[in-house]
């Protein structure tokens, strides 16, 4: 998104450094833009926005010799790791929120599983497409989720 309103990303796409929380630190990402662009500008009013992945992630996901994920503990995750980190500016002030954890799919699959069962129950605001923000109180998803769903948030 560039000046408010969705733009396409040029080709080829934007590459820089990114310095993550440790352990994973510094890492070349490229921007590519995925549904969250759309989530998100549809919650907030923004000006620019830009996601990146880092290439690392990408070689892997392009790569046909990338082995499928194997479970390596009694829940049935992969060894994958896995951090997101949002940086917002508004002017001088900055602030920056990073969730981490193991198994991407670990911290989706339960995400999707709530969201239908919320819609098989009627718990929903409207119908049609929308955004699970647009339809599902977020705190009570994210309370349904219990202790030991497989995300660590900080923010500062």
């Amino acid at each position: 998104m560039t000046n408010g309103q969705l733009a396409e990303v040029s080709s080829p796409p934007p590459k820089r450094r990114w310095k993550f929380a440790e352990p994973v630190g510094h890492q070349d990402v490229i921007e590519l833009p995925f549904a969250e662009v759309l989530l998100i500008s549809r919650h907030l009013k923004t000006t620019e926005l830009h996601t990146y992945l880092t290439q690392v992630a990408v070689g892997d996901v392009l790569n046909p010799a990338t082995p499928a994920p194997k479970a390596v503990d009694a829940m049935g995750r992969s060894e994958q790791n896995f951090a997101l980190e949002v940086v917002v500016a508004r002017g001088r002030e900055r602030r920056r929120a990073t969730a981490r954890g193991r198994d991407s799919y670990a911290v989706s699959s339960p995400l999707v599983c709530e969201a239908v069962q919320r819609l098989l129950r009627g718990e929903f605001r409207s119908v049609g497409a929308h955004a699970p923000g647009a339809i599902f109180d977020a705190r009570a998803v994210l309370a349904s989720l219990g202790d030991d769903y497989p995300v660590e948030v900080s923010a500062n």
